[in-house]
């Protein structure tokens, strides 16, 4: 139940921002991507592979200075890892990044936190003797990305996202997700 308050929070926070900044620059739009996940850390399944998944939102940036952008983000992500003989372990998340956007002509860079409150939880994890089941509602992760502006409304873009905080207490396991993605700009 926390949840969903937290998640219609953030909604609302995204709302509001957008209907203050009506006179100003901003921009908004969708954006979808291909993501390829694992966990990392001592924890972590040896021998894993990343799981292909996928995610897709909301997004709106407001201009801050001439080439700076402050972006926000409403994404639902698909995470997990693989492991070829105990199979795939889903985690999802709602994903709400606040990045700082440098752009050069048709290119931009993106740095910023990111806060994930888990909502699929699938499958349970054997490291070693211990099974891995529950882990925590909020995942701190650090995103880096790079882009380029394909045409005057469609970007690629390309984003490492790391994790700050561990997935279980006690134990050292992270979500490190590496994404290719579209955005449409709609505003």
């Amino acid at each position: 139940m926390k949840v969903i308050y937290l998640v219609i929070f953030f909604a609302l926070i995204q709302c509001t921002t957008l209907n203050a900044q009506e006179g100003s620059k901003y921009q908004m739009g969708i954006k979808g991507s291909i993501n390829f996940s694992e966990l990392i850390g001592f924890d972590a399944i040896p021998d894993r592979d990343k799981k292909v998944g996928y995610s897709f939102g909301l997004y709106q940036n407001f201009k801050i200075k001439e080439n700076f952008k402050l972006q926000t983000e409403v994404v639902w992500s698909l995470q997990g890892a693989e492991d070829k003989v105990k199979g795939r372990f889903n985690i999802a998340y709602i994903n709400i990044p606040l990045l700082l956007k440098w752009e050069h002509r048709d290119f931009y860079l993106e740095l910023g936190p990111q806060v994930g409150i888990l909502t699929i939880n699938s499958g349970k994890i054997e490291v070693g003797d211990q099974v891995i089941h529950d882990f925590d509602t909020i995942d701190w992760l650090a995103n880096v990305g790079i882009g380029y502006k394909l045409a005057p409304d469609w970007y690629l873009g390309f984003r490492w996202s790391r994790g700050l905080s561990n997935l279980l207490d006690g134990m050292h396991l992270k979500n490190s997700v590496f994404s290719i993605g579209f955005s449409y700009r709609l505003h």
